[in-house]
């Protein structure tokens, strides 16, 4: 390419790239709007009785779980692809990319963009920027990733590839929904909803110490959050440590707070901080604003 059209070629791919951002992001959080709803409406079908129904919905709900996650993968690739621009557009070949690029992750990125427009089709700015990779690197490039899946990561292709659900994982989804909208379900035994009552009881009681403390020694205490909920840091509070997201692969995980500086933080949940439908479906309302002005 002459340095012009080494020019047009980076503006049009940096657009790009920054709409599939958009997008994802977009998609991704329309996604979890829904989630939610199936999750209420999984929760009632277990109050009125209906549990093999209940199971089977839980098993459209992982693979759209698992889809979330694929779209939050995809997203941090364009960041990447994103961020070292000027590189990517410097890159010669498929041989320099292999080379020269396996270890700061651009060969990855790409390669998994292009395998994924097959199984992210909402997302149409996925396939601009794959024609826009293809232009670089060459048809029998893409050819290669998408028939032989050459240099594909395995945690991509697992979450494109449609499969049922393990008994076990649709059984943690329904124990997990159980607990959270206290439905009744066969499986979640009297020790383990015990268990989570005595478990609900100490971090109340935790959360009182920690009002009543207030700072650590240095006088600057430590902010424990729930994933999803939205805390800024601030003078008083500079340290924030958000829990593990809970996905497919780590629904049994949980925050773990050593002891020895159990005292010095200060644990907020999602039930202080819950946020209502209206505003969810105002910031839904914005971003749908967002990637129409984006559009024009």
């Amino acid at each position: 390419m002459s340095v012009r059209a080494n020019n047009t070629y980076q503006i049009k791919l940096k657009t790009c790239l920054k709409m599939c951002i958009q997008r994802l992001r977009y998609a991704q959080d329309k996604q979890q709007a829904l989630a939610k709803k199936y999750r209420r409406d999984v929760a009632q079908l277990l109050v009125d009785s209906k549990e093999t129904k209940a199971h089977y919905r839980v098993e459209s709900l992982i693979s759209d779980d698992v889809h979330i996650e694929l779209l939050e993968i995809l997203e941090l690739y364009c960041e990447l692809l994103l961020a070292r621009i000027n590189i990517l557009v410097s890159i010669n070949d498929e041989a320099e990319l292999i080379a020269e690029h396996t270890e700061d992750g651009i060969n990855e990125a790409v390669r998994c963009l292009v395998f994924s427009t097959l199984y992210v089709s909402e997302i149409k700015e996925l396939n601009q920027l794959k024609d826009l990779l293809v232009l670089k690197f060459g048809n029998d490039f893409a050819m290669a990733i998408v028939s032989e899946k050459i240099g594909v990561p395995d945690k991509v292709q697992v979450k494109c590839s449609p499969r049922i659900p393990s008994d076990d994982l649709v059984t943690l989804y329904l124990k997990e929904i159980a607990r959270t909208y206290d439905a009744p379900y066969s499986k979640l035994s009297d020790t383990e909803s015990e268990g989570d009552e005595e478990e609900e009881e100490e971090e109340e009681e935790e959360e009182i110490e920690n009002e009543k403390d207030g700072d650590t020694n240095d006088g600057k205490p430590i902010i424990a959050v729930d994933n999803d909920v939205k805390y800024d840091t601030d003078e008083k509070h500079p340290i924030i440590v958000r829990k593990p997201k809970h996905n497919s692969e780590n629904l049994q995980n949980s925050l773990k707070i050593p002891k020895d500086i159990k005292k010095e933080v200060k644990v907020i949940h999602q039930k202080q901080q819950k946020l209502t439908s209206k505003k969810e479906d105002d910031e839904l309302e914005e971003l749908k604003k967002r990637f129409d002005a984006l559009r024009r």
